[in-house]
Parts: structure tokens; C-alpha cells; sequence
């Protein structure tokens, strides 16, 4: 049977899927709201993580660890979602330091075959989110087991 991402029945079981994906320096200090697409793809295994859209779909069923880690120069809050619900979020601040500082987030999450997972931005004066050639923000999701 040919794997389709996001149809479920494709994979086996005790297949691994995981991906680590990390925000391209053009994408730094994004000025929109929404998700946030980490289109410098490491990893995907099991073709779960989109990089033209930033949504992880669900490839076969059962518990995934998601984590973030953003570099924040000034104010970074997001969190992860799954299917539109908040499931994990930060703010963070270097102020008044002004300098970079990185924060993390993660969270254990139980999936089915076609679940949606990204990272949600939010706008002006919240979104002081960055990547340059030594700073790195990336999201990384691993199916457990």
C-alpha cells in the first residue's frame, strides 16, 4: 500500500514518524498572525510536517511529543495547537536586557490519523521572533513509541 500523508491507514503501526523543521533567517520577526511556517526542514520522517504550510498532519495514530525552542529578541509569545485548540504556550521577554534570549515549550499530545499540529504567532508587539546563522528556532515533533 502507498503512503499518503494524512490518510492513516499507510503506515504501520510501529513506524517512526518525526520531524525537526526550523524558522529561515527571511522569516525572522514574522509580522502576521497565525501559523508560523519553519521552512528549513531537517527531518520528516513519515511526510507528517509541511513546510509550505507549517501544519504537521497526523500520519498514523498515537502519542507525539512536540517542543519548541524561539529566540526572542524584545516580546515572543506562541503557543502549539492542535485541530485550532491551544494546547501549550509562552510569552517571553529580554526587556529590558535587550538582548537574545531562547524559551522553550513542549507537550505530550494524542493524535489520530489526520490531527493537525502547528505553532500559532501572534502580531505587533508580540512577535519578536528570530533565527540567524548561529540562533536557531525550531519546532520538532516525535511520535512515542
Amino acid at each position: 500500500m502507498d503512503y499518503e500523508p494524512g490518510r492513516g491507514d499507510g503506515l504501520p503501526p510501529s513506524v517512526t514518524v518525526a520531524f525537526t523543521a526550523k524558522l529561515h533567517v527571511d522569516d525572522s520577526y514574522p509580522c502576521h498572525s497565525g501559523v508560523l511556517k519553519f521552512t528549513t526542514v531537517l527531518v520528516n520522517e513519515g511526510g507528517g510536517y509541511s513546510p509550505g504550510t507549517g501544519i504537521f498532519t497526523c500520519p498514523v495514530d498515537g502519542f507525539y511529543h512536540f517542543t519548541m525552542h524561539v529566540s526572542v529578541y524584545g516580546r515572543g509569545q506562541c503557543a502549539i495547537f492542535k485541530n485550532g485548540d491551544k494546547v501549550v504556550s509562552l510569552y517571553h521577554t529580554s526587556l529590558p536586557d535587550k538582548c537574545s534570549q531562547v524559551a522553550s515549550m513542549s507537550s505530550v499530545v494524542k493524535l489520530t490519523a489526520k490531527d493537525e499540529v502547528w505553532v500559532n504567532v501572534w502580531g505587533p508587539g508580540r512577535n519578536d521572533i528570530f533565527a540567524t546563522e548561529d540562533n536557531d528556532t525550531v519546532f520538532v515533533g516525535v511520535r512515542l513509541g
